[in-house]
């Protein structure tokens, strides 16, 4: 088995953050691992803007400013220690693979999740990042 010097573990606030927490913390630990700590903020233009306004930058900054907290308030309830932690806007799938390669991380663990109708039909985010990251992806129910 590989050892893992830099771990991306990507949290949504969902049910499964905690499972997420602790597989990464245990894993962090085994290898003496360097961990980065993501959220995504979804920020998915729609494809025909001519009819729809995007959200005002302080909309943003607003969603940005709260998933900061929210992420604070996840690792400080399950004790992670201090470690790196980033918040991007985008489309989860392509941030995630873009943040993977930005800090070269040798391991993905994200939490998957059971997609229905629409979602199960273009695909998840664990589908898209598990098929297309350059790295090992650890997907945690």
């Amino acid at each position: 088995m590989q050892d893992y010097k830099k771990i991306l573990a990507v949290v949504d606030f969902s049910e499964h953050a905690d499972a997420v927490i602790k597989r990464v913390m245990s894993l962090a630990q085994k290898y003496d691992s360097t961990l980065t700590i993501l959220y995504v903020v979804d920020h998915a233009w729609p494809t025909d803007t001519d009819y729809v306004l995007p959200p005002l930058e302080s909309e943003e900054d607003k969603l940005v400013a709260d998933a900061h907290k929210r992420l604070d308030v996840l690792l400080q309830a399950t004790n992670i220690p201090p470690t790196q932690r980033m918040v991007v806007v985008g489309r989860p799938k392509q941030e995630i693979l873009r943040m993977a390669e930005q800090e070269q991380a040798d391991l993905i663990v994200l939490g998957a999740h059971a997609h229905h109708g629409l979602a199960s039909l273009l695909g998840s985010t664990v589908d898209g990042v598990l098929h297309r990251a350059s790295c090992d992806v650890l997907a945690v129910s």
